[in-house]
């Protein structure tokens, strides 16, 4: 029997495929669905919407000075027997509680921490900040392309790949506008189909896509079988532990579609809210009240435990995949009459990879945070263009000669941040 889930799924399918079959995407990925990927480098970026406040991420818990500006936001010290300590991470560092799921990987040297990292201009506008950073021309708003498209047409052109670059959202974020060829979608189903109690009801549909009258629909829905053949041979492992959240099953879906070996070459997600749609990086008010909806707990506790499981999930692909954070901004380092922090500049990049040069926090941060120290005497400085960091990444995952850094980012001839073992 032939259920209406199922027929709308394959419908579904078949005319994604058909209204990218010119582009040659869904060509790719059958081919590629018959020849193993595995070894492929894969750069995965996850942008923490609204501006993610690093030094409640990753405070420097020795600092006096820090705790006169922040006498609500910095936690207390790991050995301080407290409630809602931070968790050591050596270095003077204590990584929030919140974020505890990382710690593992930070102590196995898989992650590290780069602080004070921020763009070059000073907007505390969102939209501006999100521009700047997903276009990679900080202050050119003539900028029409993103940088993630270009760092893909900087790579130069592999036929092999079956599916370059993916996008896990409702809509394709700036980063990827351009010439790449990228697929947006809010989950896998979109790309695969459901079970059913037997391979009855797909033949059927499938034999009735083959018999067409209509070439490119017969061909788009061979290819579409094929794809959904493929991953459905790849789930995600039970243990995994992924939070069942948007920002999870983002996560979850990513992962499926690197082990899928498709050929995956950049994928990108957003945290925007943690469970219950509660939390949010933009921590104005009550910013440590795991009540409040719009405070850091929720939404750090969600972002954690889903990179966690996503790391967990990879298995032995880990050593091809590199993933990095960005945000639009950091916050005020002195907090406001709310118990949060106002829009300011520079903040904390995440970079989670096998080959990563982890267990470290990089970046320069003022010896004291006296106000004479910050920027404008209320922001932490940025020390570190957060384009040494993506160019590094990037270079290395998608094989970018350093004399096109430049393409990737145009207008900036800084050096890249070594980050990675050679």
């Amino acid at each position: 029997m032939i259920t209406r889930r199922v027929l709308l799924q394959t419908g579904g399918m078949v005319a994604i495929a058909a209204g990218v079959a010119a582009q040659g995407f869904v060509s790719r990925v059958a081919e590629a669905a018959t020849a193993s990927r595995s070894g492929r480098k894969v750069l995965v970026v996850v942008y923490q919407r609204f501006g993610m406040d690093g030094l409640i991420a990753v405070a420097p818990y020795a600092n006096e000075s820090l705790r006169k500006l922040r006498p609500d936001l910095l936690l207390p010290a790991p050995d301080s027997g407290k409630e809602g300590a931070l968790v050591d991470i050596g270095g003077g560092y204590g990584l929030n509680p919140w974020l505890a799921a990382l710690a593992p990987l930070y102590r196995d040297g898989s992650l590290a921490f780069v602080q004070a990292a921020g763009s070059p201009d000073n907007t505390r506008s969102h939209l501006d900040a999100a521009q700047w950073w997903e276009s990679g021309t900080p202050g050119n708003k003539a900028t029409a392309d993103g940088w993630l498209s270009r760092a893909v047409g900087a790579a130069g052109p592999d036929s092999a790949r079956a599916l370059r670059a993916v996008s896990l959202t409702t809509e394709q974020p700036r980063a990827l506008y351009g010439a790449a060829q990228t697929v947006s979608m809010t989950d896998l189903s979109h790309l695969q189909f459901g079970t059913t109690r037997s391979d009855e009801p797909l033949r059927a549909i499938e034999a009735a896509y083959a018999n067409s009258g209509n070439a490119t629909l017969r061909q788009s829905a061979a290819q579409s079988f094929e794809v959904a053949r493929a991953l459905a041979g790849t789930r995600p492992r039970e243990a995994a532990g992924y939070p069942d959240t948007v920002f999870g099953n983002n996560m979850r879906d990513i992962a499926t579609l690197i082990r899928a070996d498709l050929g995956l070459q950049v994928a990108f997600a957003e945290s925007r809210s943690g469970t219950g749609g509660k939390g949010s990086w933009d921590t104005h008010t009550q910013a440590l009240d795991a009540r409040g909806q719009f405070s850091f707990p929720s939404i750090a506790e969600d972002f954690s435990k889903s990179l966690a499981a996503f790391w967990n999930d990879l298995g032995a692909r880990r050593d091809d995949v590199v993933l990095v954070t960005h945000t639009d901004f950091g916050r005020n380092v002195v907090q406001n009459d709310a118990r949060g922090c106002d829009h300011g500049r520079a903040t904390t990049l995440l970079v989670l990879g096998a080959r990563i040069r982890g267990g470290q926090v990089y970046g320069q941060l003022p010896e004291r945070f006296d106000r004479d120290a910050l920027e404008d005497r209320m922001d932490l400085p940025v020390t570190t263009d957060y384009r040494s960091v993506l160019a590094e990444l990037a270079g290395n995952q998608l094989d970018i000669p350093r004399d096109r850094d430049g393409q990737v980012f145009p207008g900036w001839n800084g050096a890249r941040m070594a980050l990675l073992r050679a």
